[in-house]
């Protein structure tokens, strides 16, 4: 089992989809995307600094992210497979599909991209703007956790403060250097009532960088944990679509 899946890979499902953690969290914040996904179709990320790889240092760049993940997963790429990520996690899913691509290695029939605008034109996001020496990290992550219904024990709200502080300073040096080719096509997902990546910002530019579909779906920016009926079907389609091709 690699240590960057909380859960070894589903060695069985017609198709995969890794699912990657965004800014502060771990694998376990998809926990409600297995049951979704039946057949083994469903494998979260985690990567190093978080829940179970806690003891170990957070990744510097989206390069070092894109080089362990790629590691970790090669030996399992052995059928079509969809790289899926919300907000901050989007520049890593596209490092991510470029290096595979670089290195040879089989790569994603489709990566999805949610809640966060054209990579070439920049950050998204208040907290990617915010400075990071006067943002209450704590009251963001008690605001997340709200959101979803759910509070954390004090120690471990701290803990993913800290987290989400590492990753905000790796996102804040993203330069869109590195993207896969348009051979590798996007699904571009923005939400009605997304409060932090509206929509009308999501939209702009993704067609000069990728070959994008676009899809709007119902939901504020914390839906996309709750693996709502629309997105796995929308998941569900593209990726069956690819598998009967």
């Amino acid at each position: 089992m690699s240590r960057w899946t909380l859960q070894p890979v589903p060695a069985d499902g017609d198709y995969l989809v890794f699912g990657l953690p965004y800014a502060g969290t771990g694998a376990s914040s998809f926990s409600r995307w297995p049951r979704r996904f039946g057949g083994g179709r469903f494998c979260a990320v985690q990567p190093p600094g978080r829940e179970n790889r806690f003891g170990e240092d957070t990744v510097g760049s989206h390069q070092e992210f894109a080089e362990g993940l790629a590691a970790g997963i090669a030996d399992r790429l052995d059928r079509p497979y969809a790289l899926i990520g919300h907000c901050g996690a989007v520049p890593f899913l596209l490092q991510t599909a470029a290096h595979l691509e670089r290195q040879g290695l089989p790569v994603p029939q489709r990566l999805f991209a949610s809640g966060w605008g054209a990579p070439h034109k920049g950050l998204y996001g208040r907290l990617n703007f915010a400075d990071l020496a006067e943002v209450d990290l704590v009251a963001e992550i008690e605001e997340r956790c709200a959101a979803l219904g759910y509070r954390l024990h004090a120690e471990f709200v701290e803990i993913a403060a800290e987290t989400m502080l590492a990753d905000l300073r790796v996102q804040r040096g993203y330069r869109a250097e590195a993207l896969p080719s348009r051979d590798i096509p996007v699904s571009v997902i923005g939400w009605t009532e997304d409060r932090v990546v509206p929509q009308d910002a999501v939209w702009p530019g993704w067609e000069e960088c990728a070959d994008a579909t676009f899809h709007v779906l119902e939901g504020d920016h914390w839906e996309f944990l709750r693996c709502p009926e629309a997105l796995r079907d929308l998941v569900e389609h593209e990726m069956s679509a690819t598998v009967s091709a």
